[in-house]
């Protein structure tokens, strides 16, 4: 009897081992890996902390975070052909946010540069073409990336939501939840809106995910860490975020906070 009973602890024991073991390991990913091919390259000047990347024409624009030192650029794809000539060259246009804001996602809907403030709820509206303020409007929670369909405005909060806005008053119409084979994906953050899905960064991670906008299902993700280790990065600030959809080359820019390179990869649809 003892021996059965000890027969049964043990048994007892390992089940509950096992059930611990399957809950603390990390989920599977249902979406599919996505492939990619690497079709060009610049260079990003490794002061900005990207925040808030986009492609308009021949341009790219960018947000910089980080309070006292938060930026709205402007600078041409076409760089120049000397290595030096490529580091000291201006910014088309430059504005320093006030030192209160902490300056996160961008994004572009009717000739209009909508940036979201990280903790100060806060969007700022800037003219694209001379960046003169038009408008503050105000939000509760936070603001991390932004992105538009053309005719909302969708923002992340570091959460596992995104959250679609009324541009004319930002005011909330729809709120998805994100998931990933039925489990909800947290630290959403860079957003871009191209060939009908949204793309997301996750904070700290290397890899952007493709999410259907009915649903909030990943339906795709792309494993960047190639790219990242290619830059032999020291700085753990140094993480991917940035995505701007090239519609002349139908591909995504890629870059990072303080990375030295922009890459152009273009994603197969497979």
């Amino acid at each position: 009897m003892k021996s059965f009973f000890c027969a049964l602890l043990c048994t007892s024991l390992l089940t509950i081992a096992t059930t611990l073991l399957a809950t603390s390991a990390p989920l599977a990913h249902a979406a599919p890996a996505l492939e990619f091919e690497l079709i060009g390259e610049r260079s990003h000047k490794p002061s900005l902390f990207t925040q808030g990347l986009l492609v308009d024409g021949d341009h790219f624009y960018e947000s910089s975070g980080l309070y006292g030192k938060s930026l709205l650029v402007t600078y041409p794809i076409a760089e120049p052909a000397t290595t030096w000539a490529k580091i000291s060259a201006p910014f088309t246009r430059k504005l320093a946010l006030p030192p209160h804001y902490f300056a996160e996602g961008l994004t572009l809907l009717d000739n209009k540069l909508y940036l979201l403030t990280w903790q100060e709820q806060t969007l700022l509206v800037y003219n694209k073409t001379s960046f003169a303020l038009e408008q503050q409007l105000g939000y509760d929670g936070e603001g991390w990336g932004l992105a538009s369909d053309g005719k909302q405005l969708i923002r992340s909060d570091g959460s596992d939501r995104l959250f679609f806005h009324n541009p004319g008053d930002f005011a909330v119409t729809r709120e998805l939840q994100v998931t990933d084979n039925g489990k909800p994906v947290n630290q959403l953050n860079e957003l871009e809106y191209a060939q009908g899905f949204i793309w997301a960064n996750i904070w700290y991670q290397d890899r952007i995910l493709k999410i259907a906008p009915d649903s909030g299902k990943v339906v795709g993700e792309i494993n960047l860490q190639s790219l990242k280790q290619s830059l032999k990065l020291t700085n753990g600030e140094q993480v991917l975020n940035g995505i701007a959809w090239d519609d002349k080359q139908q591909a995504f820019w890629i870059t990072g906070k303080l990375w030295p390179k922009m890459f152009l990869v273009r994603i197969s649809t497979d």
